[in-house]
C-alpha cells in the first residue's frame, strides 16, 4: 500500500487503483472490483470508465454508462473487467443546525459524538434532531457517523498508520466491527480493497 499527501489535479489515468481524499469527498479510480450487494452512506456516482456497467436495485437490472446512487439504497454493481470511477459525496444541509452538527461529527470523528450530544447543541429533542438530520442530508446520523470514521481510517492509513489502530481511534468498537461496516458500506472487505491500493489526500 502506498499513501501520499499531494494537492495537484487527479491524474486521467492510475494503476491498479488510487482512492482520493479530500474535503467532502472521496474518488475511487480503478478495475471494476467484486461488489456485493451494499448500502452506502452518501450519495455516490458510479461512472463506468471503459464501457457500460449493469446496476442491480431489488430485482431490476439496468445496464448504464454512469448513476448516482442515494444514501441507504440497497444495490450492486456489476461491471465485469473494466475500470470503474466511484464518487461519494458528503452531504450539504440548508438548516445551519444540521451543518454544524456534520462539521463536529467531521473534526471530532474519534471522540464519537452521540445524537443526544449534538441534538442539545442545536437546541433539539434527540427526536427531532435525528428527523431533521434525515430529512436535511438524505442519509441517517448513525450511518453519517460511521461515513466520517471511515474517512478519518483512510486518511490515517495514507499517512502510514496500522488499520487496526487507526480504525479504534476512529470510533469502531473492534477491526471486526470495522470490516463488516466497510463491506456493508461498499461491498467488499477492506482486506478486498486495500493490498496495493494508492491513497492519495488532496488538501
Amino acid at each position: 500500500m502506498i499513501g501520499d499527501v499531494q494537492d495537484t489535479p487527479l491524474p486521467e489515468t492510475c494503476y491498479p487503483a488510487t482512492v482520493w481524499l479530500g474535503p467532502g469527498h472521496a474518488v475511487y479510480l480503478g478495475p471494476a472490483l467484486r461488489l456485493d450487494a451494499h448500502s452506502g452512506s452518501v450519495h455516490c456516482l458510479a461512472v463506468g470508465v471503459d464501457a457500460p456497467f449493469t446496476l442491480r436495485i431489488g430485482g431490476a437490472e439496468r445496464i448504464v454508462h454512469s448513476a448516482l446512487i442515494p444514501p441507504r439504497v440497497t444495490h450492486q454493481v456489476i461491471a465485469g473487467g473494466a475500470r470503474m470511477l466511484f464518487c461519494y459525496i458528503d452531504p450539504i444541509a440548508m438548516d445551519a443546525r444540521i451543518t454544524a452538527a456534520l462539521k463536529t461529527i467531521r473534526v471530532d470523528v474519534g471522540a464519537n459524538p452521540a445524537a443526544a450530544e449534538l441534538a442539545a447543541a442545536a437546541n433539539l429533542s434527540v427526536s427531532r434532531f435525528l428527523h431533521l438530520f434525515s430529512a436535511e442530508t438524505g442519509t441517517s446520523f448513525r450511518r453519517y457517523r460511521n461515513w466520517a470514521r471511515m474517512a478519518q481510517v483512510a486518511r490515517a492509513a495514507a499517512a502510514g498508520a496500522d488499520f487496526t489502530r487507526a480504525s479504534v481511534e476512529a470510533g469502531f468498537a473492534s477491526p471486526s466491527h470495522f470490516s463488516d461496516t466497510f463491506h456493508a458500506m461498499f461491498g467488499l472487505t477492506p482486506r478486498e480493497l486495500l493490498p496495493g491500493i494508492r491513497l492519495v489526500v488532496v488538501s
